[in-house]
């Protein structure tokens, strides 16, 4: 018996360990800490830093190459993002903390008591489900991989030597590659993340070498990838809090993971350390969870009608639709006149504006 069993330990899972330390907490996972990256591990520099991974840091730039069909255009980010190394990140996140880690795969979940693979029972007074899309401490079972609502993605490393150079960050929509998804290239230090992701199910790896064919990238030495969640579902559930992918934290369209799971960690860990150290009761605390998830649902409804107008729409009305928000002259050499800053992208799901108790 634990205070508290926390199960996933990658971004979302050792944020809300970071925010428990002194107290009893047992975070497991069914790899060792920062094995399986998943992602291409995008994020601003601004919430690397606040994290304590700024070690970890490969690359950081605010400049993104954004390409539909045949043109191309260059946007200024307004503040830097960055790609991480994904094991050093998480080491360097669960030395900030004090759990006791334990390498168990949970397959579910029963009476209260999370079920490891092996046989082992996990009990703890305070569960947080953080291990991702398959959500194994839903009291109505672990979410399968035909799950509708994910989306997957796939990507290689490949050495800088043997990838394009590209203008900062590189991202290209076209349905010659895939029908409903984009393609990306980061560089990240001595080699560039270059991969495909789509909305739909459809064929991953005959996509990847048409953009490795057509962008003349070549082999990679390292392949990684999976599903995503990034359809909100239900962030309390019979006493559990679920954080990340778990709750479909994953942002849509973008599928950027790593903001969101840091800024729901940050929230859950705070909450349930209010709790047991008698500042707040426990329905209060899951209420107040509930309700930050809640406040986000809006931004998350206009990126999921985005990513389904992506989905279903030709290249040329999606070029037609970025001349319109880019706004007149804007080219690939120049900035464009309406910033970036204008979506207010980045101003939401920020952990280090995050209230004390929220």
């Amino acid at each position: 018996m634990t205070e508290v069993l926390i199960v996933g330990a990658s971004f979302a899972g050792l944020t809300a360990a970071r925010e428990l330390r002194g107290r009893d907490v047992l975070l497991v996972d069914r790899s060792p800490i920062g094995a399986h990256q998943t992602s291409a591990c995008a994020l601003p520099v601004s919430l690397a830093e606040w994290l304590g991974i700024g070690d970890a840091i490969l690359h950081a730039d605010r400049r993104m190459r954004l390409r539909v069909g045949r043109d191309t255009w260059r946007v200024d980010l307004p503040e830097p993002f960055c790609t991480v190394d994904y094991e050093a990140a998480c080491r360097l996140l669960a030395a900030q903390g004090d759990a006791r880690f334990a390498q168990v795969r949970i397959t579910g979940r029963a009476a209260g008591v999370a079920i490891g693979a092996d046989g082992e029972r996990l009990t703890a007074d305070h569960l947080v489900d953080a291990s991702g899309w398959r959500r194994v401490l839903d009291p109505a079972g672990p979410t399968p991989g035909a799950d509708v609502r994910l989306v997957t993605g796939t990507e290689d490393h490949v050495p800088s030597a043997a990838a394009p150079p590209t203008p900062g960050f590189d991202f290209i929509f076209d349905r010659a590659i895939l029908r409903a998804g984009y393609a990306w290239s980061f560089p990240s230090g001595d080699h560039a993340r270059v991969g495909v992701g789509s909305f739909v199910r459809e064929p991953l790896n005959p996509a990847l070498g048409t953009l490795r064919e057509r962008e003349r990238v070549g082999a990679g030495t390292e392949r990684h990838g999976g599903a995503i969640s990034c359809v909100p579902r239900d962030p309390v559930a019979d006493g559990v809090l679920f954080v990340g992918d778990a709750a479909g934290h994953a942002l849509p369209l973008t599928l950027e993971g790593i903001r969101p799971a840091a800024y729901f960690g940050c929230a859950a860990g705070r909450l349930v350390r209010a709790v047991l150290e008698g500042g707040l009761e426990r329905p209060a605390a899951e209420a107040r969870y509930a309700a930050l998830h809640a406040a986000h649902l809006g931004g998350y409804r206009r990126l999921l009608r985005a990513q389904r107008w992506t989905r279903r729409t030709p290249d040329a009305l999606k070029r037609r639709a970025v001349r319109r928000w880019l706004g007149p002259g804007a080219t690939a050499a120049d900035p464009p006149a309406r910033p970036f800053r204008q979506l207010r992208y980045l101003d939401v799901l920020r952990a280090e504006r995050l209230p004390a108790l929220p």
